[in-house]
């Protein structure tokens, strides 16, 4: 009974029921009800209004005293930071000493800053060892300045991308492909463009050095433009049908020694025929270093410098007897440029 009165509330208690539990249940519900305003007092005299609450008075003293704080506070500000901008400037005053002892510059104070102190050395001065080592395009990895000649978007406009159709791909050829499309596979121009750049400033560095460069293609319709490429750049060209015996037996056909060339520029690496070019096989027989440009039906394991791209049409043709031609002029202006000793 006791527990169905603190759940539901008073009990509507029968005449049956005792006395004694009806008196227990008031003196209870009062207590409570004693409780609860006594709860409520304390809480509204601990929360005094925003009204009440008495405005702080400062003093002229306290006033001064809290700005020599803030004072103190600025200064110590401004001499952390220049502490760390003197020790920015040490360890770059430090940096420059290491530079000028490695590289052997003169120390110059600012006061004597005059024309003989920062007087360039010009290459008459220099020694015959310094020249060589500056002049030596090899230690450079664009010395010619081959990858400013062509961007990826001049790769896309003359259709190097396009493939033959997807059941002509060569296994070889699957790490150059990017995918296919309508049914025609697409090179990745990204791994074009690399390996582009490599197979021009190779033969750059071959003029350079004042080598022998043969252009070769056996497509009727691509002959001019091999040709007129060569001849532009003072080289050679075979775009003709190829002798079998034309870089292995060569004494016999031109009946005395003959200089070979130092690298084959192979516009494109199969014949008609779509089969492999005579070329490829001899040259490797040979070791003559070659650059060819292969496409998706072609096999580029026995090429120097394999470039995956479209060999049939005549704009990606043209593009590449361009370029080509234009890495070899450069190789050579760089080597006339050089005083001779």
């Amino acid at each position: 009974m006791e527990y169905e009165a603190a759940v539901k509330g008073r009990l509507k208690l029968k005449g049956t029921a005792n006395k004694d539990i009806q008196k227990k249940l008031k003196k209870k519900n009062k207590e409570k009800a004693k409780n609860d305003g006594e709860s409520s007092k304390t809480k509204e005299q601990n929360e005094t209004p925003q009204s009440y609450k008495q405005p702080v008075v400062k003093t002229k003293a306290q006033l001064k005293f809290e700005q020599m704080k803030e004072e103190q506070q600025k200064k110590r500000i401004l001499e952390k930071a220049s502490k760390t901008h003197k020790q920015r400037v040490e360890e770059f005053n430090r940096h420059l000493d290491s530079l000028t002892e490695h590289f052997d510059i003169p120390k110059v104070s600012p006061g004597n800053l005059n024309a003989t102190a920062l007087k360039v050395n010009q290459p008459t001065e220099l020694k015959e060892s310094e020249l060589k080592e500056i002049t030596n395009p090899l230690r450079f990895p664009d010395y010619f300045g081959v990858r400013n000649l062509f961007r990826l978007k001049d790769l896309f406009d003359a259709k190097v991308h396009y493939g033959h159709k997807d059941g002509t791909l060569h296994p070889n050829m699957k790490p150059y492909i990017f995918g296919s499309r309508l049914g025609h596979i697409i090179f990745d121009l990204d791994k074009t463009t690399e390996l582009l750049q490599d197979a021009l400033n190779f033969t750059a560095h071959i003029a350079y050095k004042g080598g022998i460069i043969l252009f070769v293609s056996h497509y009727p319709q691509h002959t001019l433009t091999v040709e007129n490429a060569a001849k532009e750049a003072g080289e050679y060209a075979h775009a003709r049908e190829w002798d079998f015996h034309l870089l292995t037996n060569s004494e016999k056909i031109y009946k005395g020694v003959t200089r070979l060339p130092d690298l084959i520029i192979m516009v494109s690496t199969l014949n008609p025929q779509m089969q492999e070019h005579t070329a490829v096989r001899d040259a490797a027989k040979m070791c003559i270093p070659t650059i060819g440009i292969v496409d998706s039906n072609s096999n580029p394991n026995l090429i120097t410098y394999p470039v995956p791209g479209n060999d049939d049409s005549p704009t990606a043709v043209q593009l590449y007897c361009n370029l080509f031609r234009d890495a070899i002029l450069l190789g050579k202006s760089k080597k006339s440029e050089i005083p001779s000793s």
